[in-house]
């Protein structure tokens, strides 16, 4: 018979934690966020509600920070604000943003304001340099504005001295463009056109334009590089970029969004325990790309002299609104949290990191506006931030944890099963037979021709072609995994998403939204084998296998080739059973007080959890958890049904609520235990 006490055995936890083995320093800059802003002639809504105040962080009517906003941002620990964040960058031009504010009716947010806005914050800035609008003689004008001695020789910090700060900002940190390789999406009111992304040797050559004249302003400052934006594939675009740039990078940028989810939405209780299972991919995704840049740029690998990364967006992937918007819910924070607990390992090598974003637009971790007469309310991943912005010491401790486990089954873009046992290796099966013959439908401003099964496509669309308009069948068995093979030549194919194959259930992607695309091929390249793995539907008896260019990134010219394709069931690489339990422990300066910070990703259950700690004798213990009702809990029409709550512990139990983040602090002498409160 099992009872009620080995069942709490069975699903309990052990940390041990050795306070006296500093694995490295914490660093509070993994906290930072997005101060967005958006301008007519760039990317999105000029007319949206936010241009003038910042998404909420400024009051246009007083001309200052609104104090509500700069509280809230403090108390999430935000040490460096990115501006003016994400795809409104591409374009941007900052000369438009300075000056009276008469000249600039339209743009009452703007450079001095957001300036204003991270001094009122205690946040460093880190601007965003516009990569498809100015020129490297702007990057510097605008190097001269901000950090230049107003000694009448630098007519541009006159400029600055004229909109109130006679003194240097000293900004330290730039970024050269956003997302550079899906290029600007839309062009500015004097193109009229969109235009085309630059390749990765011309935004590796213009890197170093920029640079150079950049630091002829100011030697001190740093400019990052855009390497990754999603987890792409390190072998096109971020190695060619790197190797064209060369030892001279600052730092390197990644953008961490994971899972990928739109809509329909799986159910929450098979929605998330994939979804929380990427900590490890996105771990892997680090390590290779800190040995590619090593490779590439002659730097070391890890450790003083290597390219530092930094997470200029980090989020969940959460792009759909039904059954409720997960960007804002209880599951969101939790992925948010494991992102947390991987930037702040030292082995990591992370410089900063900027949550996608801080206030309102589409992502924001707080809603409201409070200059507006609007309650501000604080989203699940804002208290998330909280947590480890109040429990964070100077120094990363080693913790090692015993727990149990959690199935999951590779899906989402979180690529590899996991299962209780060993893990395993990927087992081929058997092939699948393809008949070669492409079924295809005319498409405007498109030739499609095939000889001997190539299939040659010629794109000549002024538009944003969604190209799916020739394909082949074959068939599979219902609920198995099965690997796409398929080969790509390009020549001249200009635009961001390429060529491409997606495989699907063949009943089409609207009636069954299930599907896979493989990697894509852009510009010039000889043929190039790509591979996606596909699982079938329960009822599935037929594959699609389409060739594919993905709309959404403007218009596409040149020639594709599509042949050589297979099909192979089989039995995907798993890994052991992901842990229920993330967890970063850190010290105070003066060794008093010992904080963890640990993440519950088992939905349903509390955990009890053992601690065991070395070199530190703890006297009193205060715990704080996130918890809601369910994973798919939100603020958003209550306010109060996700937050913070005390919860009982001592300094050998805690237990963990299901589904939350918790922060444990315990002294070494006096109880602190007020300190945790928001």
């Amino acid at each position: 018979m099992i009872t009620l006490a080995m069942l709490l055995v069975v699903a309990g936890a052990t940390i041990e934690i050795d306070a006296g083995k500093v694995v490295g320093a914490a660093n509070p800059m993994v906290l930072g966020g997005n101060l967005i802003d958006y301008q007519k002639g760039g990317y999105g809504d000029p007319s949206q509600a936010g241009t003038d105040e910042g998404e909420g962080i400024w009051d246009p009517a007083k001309r200052r920070p609104v104090p509500e906003m700069v509280e809230l941002a403090r108390a999430a620990g935000i040490k460096i604000a990115r501006w003016p964040g994400g795809c409104g960058a591409h374009l941007y031009e900052w000369k438009r943003t300075i000056g009276p504010l008469a000249d600039r009716p339209n743009q009452l947010f703007g450079l001095p304001e957001y300036l204003t806005a991270c001094a009122a914050i205690g946040a460093e800035p880190l601007i965003t340099v516009a990569e498809y609008a100015g020129t490297s003689q702007d990057a510097a004008d605008l190097v001269e504005y901000l950090n230049a001695p107003n000694d009448g020789n630098h007519p541009w910090a006159a400029r600055r001295a004229g909109d109130g700060h006679p003194g240097s900002w000293n900004v330290k940190w730039f970024e050269y463009g956003n997302e550079s390789d899906h290029g600007p999406h839309r062009g500015n009111d004097d193109i009229g056109k969109i235009r085309p992304p630059f390749s990765p040797e011309e935004y590796g050559a213009r890197y170093l334009a920029y640079r150079t004249s950049m630091q002829v302003i100011d030697p001190r400052l740093k400019l990052g590089a855009v390497i990754s934006t999603g987890f792409q594939a390190l072998d096109g675009w971020p190695t060619r970029v790197a190797k064209r740039i060369g030892s001279v990078m600052d730092f390197a940028i990644l953008h961490s969004y994971l899972p990928s989810v739109g809509d329909p939405a799986p159910a929450p209780d098979r929605l998330f325990p994939d979804a929380l299972a990427g900590q490890d991919q996105i771990q892997e995704y680090v390590d290779a790309m800190k040995k590619m840049l090593a490779q590439s740029t002659g730097h070391p690998e890890s450790g003083p002299g290597s390219v530092p990364i930094a997470v200029t967006e980090f989020n969940g992937g959460f792009v759909q609104d039904k059954p409720v918007p997960y960007r804002y819910c209880l599951g969101d924070a939790l992925i948010v949290s494991d992102m947390l607990h991987l930037w702040l390992r030292p082995r990591n090598g992370i410089a900063f990191a900027n949550f996608w974003e801080f206030a309102n637009e589409y992502w924001g971790m707080v809603r409201g506006y409070a200059d507006k007469g609007e309650p501000l309310v604080r989203r699940p991943m804002y208290y998330a931030a909280q947590l480890f912005a109040q429990n964070l010491g100077t120094s990363i401790v080693s913790a090692r944890v015993e727990c149990p486990g959690f199935d999951a089954l590779g899906q989402l873009a979180i690529g590899i099963e996991r299962h209780a046992g060993p893990g395993s290796t990927l087992t081929l099966l058997d092939s699948v037979p393809i008949t070669p013959a492409w079924q295809i439908t005319p498409v405007k401003s498109v030739v499609q021709t095939t000889d001997e099964g190539v299939l040659q496509v010629r794109f000549n669309d002024p538009g944003d072609l969604n190209y799916y308009h020739a394909f082949v069948e074959a068939p599979v068995q219902a609920g198995q995994t099965y690997r796409l093979s398929a080969w790509v030549k390009t020549e001249d194919l200009t635009t961001t998403n390429g060529a491409c194959y997606q495989i699907g259930d063949s009943r089409g992607w609207v009636v069954t939204h299930s599907a896979s695309i493989t990697p894509y091929i852009v510009g010039t390249s000889g043929w190039k084998k790509v591979e996606v793995d596909y699982t079938t539907l329960p009822d599935t008896t037929k594959v699609q296998i389409v060739a594919r260019r993905l709309g959404g990134t403007g218009p596409v010219s040149g020639v594709a080739w599509y042949k050589n394709l297979s099909l192979t069931r089989i039995i995907p690489k798993s890994r052991p059973a992901v842990p229920v339990l993330s967890v970063t422990a850190s010290m105070s300066s003066n060794r008093d007080s010992l904080y963890l910070v640990v993440t519950n990703k088992d939905l349903h259950r509390e955990i009890p959890v053992k601690l065991t700690i070395k070199g530190f004798s703890p006297k009193s213990v205060h715990a704080m958890s996130l918890t809601g009702p369910s994973a798919e809990s939100t603020n958003e029409s209550d306010a109060q049904c996700v937050g913070l709550h005390d919860i009982p512990a001592t300094v050998d139990l805690v237990r963990l609520p299901p589904c939350s983040i918790t922060a444990i602090r315990l002294d070494g002498g006096a109880s602190h235990a007020g300190n945790l409160h928001p």
